[in-house]
């Protein structure tokens, strides 16, 4: 999951903006922190 900086907003892997506000996702810390290993159901 994804934590938006903006508003908190818990948005799945992957996403490009947020859910909620639509604020760009790409600056966040959760951005692009999964490894290729991990599993997603």
């Amino acid at each position: 999951m994804i934590t938006c900086n903006v508003c908190g907003h818990l948005n799945p892997v992957g996403a490009l903006v947020c859910e909620n506000c639509g604020s760009d996702l790409s600056d966040c810390p959760d951005y692009g922190g999964f490894d290729e290993d991990d599993e997603f159901f």
